[in-house]
């Protein structure tokens, strides 16, 4: 199935462009300046904490964007930031791996602001079973993985999906900037707002006839790193989740504007339910029939409604070299405190 890049026919219910000014990007990177004077990472509860306080310095129209957005004011599944500033040459080759090193990387300045923006949507958080907690994740092309359902995978599409959509305390929101992608690999997206629901798949999708399993990227043999020990009590709940996945919903929430639960890889009815499978498929049909695509440029961000649109990625081939394809991604939540009985303490940002 061919995908389009980002062009004038672009339902604009689907993704909202801003081009930041330049008022707006010197005073992101004012604010990345202060930030960096005092820490050398981003991966560290004290540099989330003073990243969210400093999103309240942002200009105000980018504030009132990510309020406007978050709070369903604007009738799309995800923003469009063009122009983040990215040092092509000071951030050096594009990684082999995401297995890199987490303090004073050459991209410092790059996940600062990453970080920065994001946080004006919610609080950044990681995931102790993906790369022990790290809160800004590398996505590059990783030839063994070339056709696996992860961000290192490129010889098959991404198929939709929710980030983490079999744990309950899944990201609200998550933001992705493009370094790097020369390979023009398209980035889709599709809103739930853009589809029809009839009343019989409604009855159907919204009910708990689903069952969601981990996705790959949660297994111990994808956290393997030479950064750390892999700790096997944090797989314990993966290992429960994979053994009796609790039966969900496909869709939740206001029928006017619905919450989705959706990974097409790694979800199905429950086994013997022929009319959810048939009503899931539908769904999935109506994704790809409503989809976008945007080829992203370096300083592109996209932040997308993790619980209002599903994503993926096209088939590509990787340069697999100093310049292949180079994303990074963050996950944030409107509500930490919810979270809590799945971290480690309470000021912890890693679930377990």
């Amino acid at each position: 199935m061919h995908m389009a890049e980002l062009a004038p026919q672009l339902r604009r219910s689907s993704i909202h462009v801003h081009a930041l000014t330049p008022r707006e990007v010197a005073a992101i990177e004012a604010q990345v300046e202060v930030l960096a004077r005092s820490f050398g990472s981003v991966e560290t509860a004290e540099f989330a904490d003073a990243c969210a306080l400093a999103a309240h310095e942002l200009p105000r129209p980018l504030r009132e964007l990510a309020h406007r957005f978050k709070q369903l004011h604007l009738p799309c599944g995800a923003v469009l930031i063009r122009g983040v500033p990215v040092d092509d040459s000071r951030i050096g080759p594009s990684p082999t791996h995401w297995d890199a090193s987490w303090r004073n990387p050459p991209t410092l300045r790059e996940e600062i602001a990453q970080c920065l923006l994001t946080a004006s949507l919610g609080e950044i958080f990681g995931w102790r079973t993906q790369e022990n907690g790290r809160f800004l994740r590398h996505i590059v092309p990783i030839e063994k993985d070339r056709n696996e359902q992860l961000g290192g995978g490129s010889s098959v599409t991404l198929v939709w999906h929710n980030e983490e959509a079999f744990h309950d305390h899944r990201c609200d929101f998550l933001s992705i900037v493009c370094y790097r992608n020369e390979e023009r690999a398209e980035t889709i997206l599709s809103a739930i707002d853009d589809i029809e629901i009839p009343d019989d798949k409604w009855q159907v999708l919204s009910a708990p006839r689903f069952v969601v399993l981990p996705d790959k990227s949660h297994l111990p043999d994808q956290n393997i790193s030479a950064h750390w020990r892999l700790d096997d009590d944090a797989f314990a709940r993966i290992r429960r989740m994979y053994a009796a996945p609790e039966p969900v919903p496909a869709l939740s929430g206001s029928r006017l504007r619905p919450f989705i639960q959706v990974d097409e890889a790694f979800m199905s009815a429950v086994p013997g339910d022929a009319e959810a499978q048939a009503a899931f498929d539908w769904l999935l049909g109506e994704f790809y029939a409503h989809q976008n695509a945007i080829v992203m440029e370096p300083g592109d961000m996209l932040w997308i409604d993790n619980k209002r649109a599903v994503h993926g990625r096209s088939v590509y081939q990787p340069n697999y070299g100093p310049r292949h394809r180079w994303l990074r991604r963050v996950n944030v939540t409107l509500n930490l405190r919810a979270s809590m009985p799945y971290r480690e303490n309470a000021v912890a940002r890693h679930i377990v």
